[in-house]
């Protein structure tokens, strides 16, 4: 059996920029801090909490209580809902996200998720695109803020979940230099998302086949064995 793991920011879901200003808002407003870098590819670890540790290491000299990231998310929340009710800006699907999820599954390969976000964040956006994901096995930030550990554990449910010991092939799908940088720790074999600069970006770190969205269907099928391991 074949895994097919997604990553969500910027592969199933199109809330990168709507998600990094209301990241920064949520930890501001949260946290009172101010004057925070967003270039996340600077950061060790690109995911939710791992930029949140190193965000209030720089400010006040330590990581986050559990209070901390809990307030900060639950503000991320409040402020991806009012931005939905109030100024019709939510989060949508990379176009075919939610259609290649259900064709991964009825040609009967496993699907999982492994993403950077928080679990309770990630769940709001993926609702509000409206992939399926209730079923899928999957890891968030919450189990580690290394990327790497996140995939290995959504890796371990994805296992538990479909009852079997390896996979034959596991193909990670993600959008970013982190997803990348992951990918070729592990060996994985990766398919890009992304357009234009992005897209243009993810070649040149070495990622074989880069593909702007899932339309055509059959091009992300093809792809799943095509795609190769980045080159270093």
């Amino acid at each position: 059996m074949k895994l097919v793991m997604f990553d969500m920011d910027g592969t199933l879901t199109d809330s990168v920029s709507l998600d990094d200003n209301c990241y920064v808002q949520a930890v501001e407003q949260a946290l009172g801090l101010t004057n925070i870098v967003t270039d996340w590819e600077s950061y060790p670890h690109a995911s939710s909490n791992g930029c949140l540790m190193e965000i209030l290491r720089t400010a006040r000299g330590h990581g986050p209580t559990p209070e901390e990231d809990r307030a900060v998310q639950h503000k991320l929340v409040a402020l991806m809902h009012d931005m939905a009710e109030r100024r019709n800006k939510r989060t949508v699907e990379i176009a075919g996200a939610a259609a290649s999820v259900q064709a991964v599954l009825d040609a009967g390969h496993a699907v999982a998720i492994a993403s950077g976000d928080w679990q309770l964040t990630a769940h709001h956006k993926l609702r509000s695109a409206r992939i399926p994901f209730e079923k899928l096995p999957s890891a968030y930030c919450d189990v580690s803020h290394v990327r790497t550990e996140i995939m290995q554990t959504a890796l371990v449910r994805a296992r538990a979940h479909y009852d079997v010991m390896e996979f034959d092939r596991i193909v990670y799908v993600g959008d970013g230099a982190w997803d990348v940088k992951a990918c070729r720790e592990l060996s994985w074999p990766l398919i890009g998302i992304g357009r234009e600069a992005q897209a243009l970006r993810l070649r040149t770190l070495g990622v074989s086949h880069v593909l702007p969205h899932y339309k055509p269907l059959d091009e992300f099928m093809t792809a799943l064995d095509a795609a190769q391991v980045p080159a270093n």
